[in-house]
């Protein structure tokens, strides 16, 4: 069962308390790795904007708990602001601010696809594809979070029978890695009016909390990324060891794209390329069936002669436990640590059943991530790449041993040390992210219309994701995906268009490959 599915199947009988000069009506919630519990209303003094409850009761109401909440609540003009303050004799794992009484209109996320509002029941959870920054309308309200840290937050809506109308749930998420018996929640804001002007303002805090810079001013953004106005992918080898492109292949696709786009406007996307795809994490060296070492630099000679950058893939987590014995050591745990998380386990082999023996490491423990540094740079020195890709960085996990985002940033500044002029790519991206990686791909394909381009827009830049189906009949290549229809080429603010390439793709569609280099050429993105 779906996680949004699950709900209390008893009304919890919060008590509420009143936003002044509107019909908002809001209550606290409070979780521990052994329970939830609302505010016990006998202990509860809520006065000139201060709540003290002093108890705690079991959701539902039946028995009373040890505890307490304390609340600050700041109104001015058309905002508001919770500040909330929790105690209780087991760690806290989550903080609920539930509201009442806001407009019943759709929901929207900067990111949220224009003409996809979310209506009825819906989720949304940062950091994550869906919500790429935590703030979000409705009507007229804005509702946000303005927390220096990248820490779980989720937007949920829903009707239970036990309301008389709509619950909006903001849940916060303190890091398992520093779960304590006292927790205070980052500023809970709700603004009513002036969307453009809250979001602008949530932005400006988003840049100071993680260092995101202006696109024209990174300086981790190579001149010739600048330049780019076509992403190839060019497959290698499937997991099964199926190989849509051996590397003599790859050089002659670029060859034949030479003719079509500005070769130094290219960028050569390489999965597959390490042999087969995830089986072989996270050993990283050119695949024997593609041509080896040898075959590979001969591809980048190639690139090289033509002025085309190549970006191989590198797995930000995943590995196959019997390629990586030390697995143990950084696989990415539950919250309370206690078991290995096993995740992303697609059906390679069409036997409708999930491999076995692939995890995800977390590269906040240094040996992982040290591994993953060395990998990258043998390829950087050996064959002169131009750009690391790292698979699933976009995930985010709640990791109690390791912050994860901690681990990201480790890996990307000890990278940049020894390759200064290398650029990072990752998949996925939400506002931390893109301080990190200036290129990411769009997890939703590049022709989603983002409702507010400029959360992207401002700092980075996206592109299609390895799964966008190749010209004909739309093989995904080294993803599980199948075949997808590749969608129609539109120009969309910060994204940069894709082609991938397989075995037939130029050989069966080479008029449809040219055509899309030349629109590409002619919509540089925005």
């Amino acid at each position: 069962m779906a996680l949004i599915d699950a709900d209390l199947s008893f009304d919890p009988r919060d008590p509420h308390f009143p936003l002044p000069g509107t019909d908002v009506r809001w209550a606290v919630q409070v979780f521990t790795t052994g329970n939830g519990y609302g505010l016990d209303p006998a202990r509860c003094h809520f006065q000139d904007g201060r709540l003290r409850c002093d108890r705690l009761a079991r959701l539902g109401g039946q028995r009373t708990a040890d505890g307490g909440v304390e609340v600050e609540l700041r109104t001015g003009g058309d905002r508001a602001e919770w500040t909330i303050s929790v105690d209780h004799p087991e760690p806290v794992k989550a903080v609920k601010l539930l509201l009442t009484g806001l407009p019943d209109e759709p929901w929207w996320a900067p990111n949220t696809g224009r003409g996809h509002e979310l209506g009825g029941r819906f989720q949304l959870d940062y950091p994550g594809p869906e919500w790429a920054t935590p703030w979000a309308a409705s009507g007229d309200v804005a509702l946000s979070v303005r927390d220096p840290l990248v820490r779980r937050q989720v937007l949920h809506v829903h009707r239970p029978a036990y309301a008389p109308g709509r619950i909006v749930e903001l849940v916060h998420l303190p890091a398992a890695s520093a779960r304590t018996t006292h927790h205070r929640v980052p500023p809970i804001r709700l603004r009513r009016g002036g969307l453009d002007a809250d979001l602008d303002e949530h932005l400006s805090f988003v840049e100071r909390a993680h260092q995101l810079v202006p696109w024209e001013q990174r300086t981790d953004v190579p001149d010739w990324l600048r330049d780019v106005a076509l992403v190839v992918t060019l497959h290698g080898q499937h997991w099964t060891g199926h190989v849509f492109n051996t590397f003599p292949a790859m050089a002659e696709a670029l060859r034949f794209l030479s003719g079509h786009v500005e070769p130094h406007r290219v960028l050569a996307y390489l999965p597959g390329w390490e042999g087969r795809y995830y089986h072989d994490y996270p050993r990283y060296r050119p695949g024997a069936d593609l041509g080896g070492d040898a075959g590979f630099h001969r591809l980048a000679d190639a690139a090289r002669e033509l002025g085309v950058r190549l970006m191989p893939m590198f797995g930000g987590h995943g590995a196959n436990v019997t390629a990586y014995p030390d697995w143990e050591r950084s696989v990415i745990r539950n919250d309370t640590g206690r078991y290995a998380e096993l995740l992303n386990r697609p059906d390679w082999d069409g036997d409708r059943t999930g491999e076995g023996d692939q995890v995800f490491l977390n590269p906040g423990e240094p040996r992982f991530r040290a591994h993953l540094v060395d990998s990258v740079s043998e390829v950087v020195r050996e064959f002169g790449v131009d750009a690391a890709f790292f698979d699933t960085l976009g995930y985010w996990f709640n990791d109690p041993r390791y912050e994860l985002v901690d681990g990201y940033r480790r890996l990307v500044a000890e990278l940049r040390d020894r390759h200064p002029e290398l650029l990072f790519a990752a998949e996925g991206w939400w506002d931390a992210l893109s301080a990190l990686f200036p290129l990411s791909q769009q997890w939703f394909g590049v022709d989603r219309d983002l409702r507010e381009p400029r959360v992207l827009t401002r700092y980075a830049r996206t592109t299609g994701h390895l799964a966008e189906g190749t010209p004909g009949p739309g093989s995904t290549g080294v993803h599980e995906k199948g075949f997808v229809p590749r969608p129609a080429d539109v120009a969309r603010p910060g994204h940069i268009p894709v082609v991938g390439i397989v075995g037939d793709t130029i050989a069966e569609h080479a008029d449809e490959v040219a055509a899309i280099a030349r629109w590409a050429q002619a919509h540089p993105p925005r």
